[in-house]
């Protein structure tokens, strides 16, 4: 409902369905072919890199088997709030290598980590290329701040100031057996500090992967003629996908088309062209949610 109303506001008070789809009529059908294809190519870095997280736990999964969760999690992405609901599916199909959700979850955890913290070192570092863009956007200083406070809260969780706290809480019954996943949890992502070689690959292959995101929203944007540079998608990409975390709409939808027309507002780049390239990305992401939709009516 959150998503539907951000939308219709948007085409009401923003731009049309008529002026949409005369920009989508322009399209440069090349380089939107060659923008979806990268898709693939990071379906199987997103794999390779958590295949690296798993084995490093001692576990063994096929990559083909990571490969197929990752599109079925892309299927439940954009029918479940924010862009979270996929992880759930991956918790779950890990779990059946783990064998435990907890290990399986650390694992997961780790892995978005792997890719937040590349993707927000992209967007700070960029921006201090493009203090003018960063300086006329307000929004892209307010998510970097959300982003790292978030982070580091994160990471705070794992400190032992938090672990002398978690020992201190008076345990009993059903308590006590909360902390003890708490604390279980913790330990099976700090073991990961044994593992840095492991770690050191995983940032390596989410760097890649980052890089393979910023590449392929570049495309569509060259597919849209849109006169952006590289390095400036390397600064809002990041922040768009951030701000579409925030768990009030389907997948994102509103959060990202209303972040577009603000950002692009900056070139003086039409409302239309930027709902149009929001658009293009949702239908990439609907049709790999089919393929994962097709998968997971079919595993057995």
């Amino acid at each position: 409902m959150v998503s539907l109303t951000i939308l219709v506001l948007i085409l009401i008070f923003k731009t049309s369905l008529k002026d949409v789809f005369n920009v989508l009529k322009n399209v440069d059908i090349f380089w939107l072919v060659v923008s979806f294809s990268l898709h693939g190519l990071g379906l199987l870095i997103s794999a390779v890199r958590w295949q690296i997280l798993v084995k490093a736990q001692g576990d063994a999964v096929p990559l083909a088997f990571l490969v197929k969760s990752y599109l079925v999690g892309n299927f439940f992405n954009t029918i479940l709030p924010s862009r979270i609901g996929g992880d759930v599916v991956r918790i779950w199909d890990g779990s059946k290598y783990s064998k435990t959700l907890l290990k399986s979850s650390a694992i997961i955890l780790v892995e978005r980590l792997t890719g937040i913290i590349v993707l927000l070192l992209f967007a700070f570092g960029s921006a201090l290329f493009r203090l003018d863009m960063a300086q006329k956007v307000p929004v892209i200083w307010v998510s970097l701040i959300i982003g790292f406070l978030g982070l580091a809260a994160i990471l705070l969780f794992f400190t032992t100031f938090i672990e002398k706290i978690i020992n201190k809480i008076p345990s009993k019954d059903f308590l006590k057996k909360i902390i003890q996943k708490i604390i279980e949890f913790r330990s099976t992502i700090i073991f990961y500090k044994t593992k840095k070689t492991a770690l050191f690959r995983a940032f390596v292959w989410a760097f890649l992967l980052q890089t393979n995101v910023i590449l392929h929203f570049f495309l569509i944007g060259k597919a849209l003629h849109l006169n952006i540079k590289f390095i400036d998608y390397l600064v809002f990409i990041p922040i768009v996908m951030i701000i579409q975390l925030i768990p009030i709409t389907i997948n994102g939808l509103g959060l990202r088309e209303g972040a577009y027309i603000e950002i692009f507002e900056f070139y003086g780049i039409a409302p239309e062209s930027a709902f149009s390239f929001a658009l293009i990305d949702v239908a990439f992401m609907l049709i790999i949610g089919v393929i994962g939709a097709i998968i997971y009516v079919t595993r057995k």
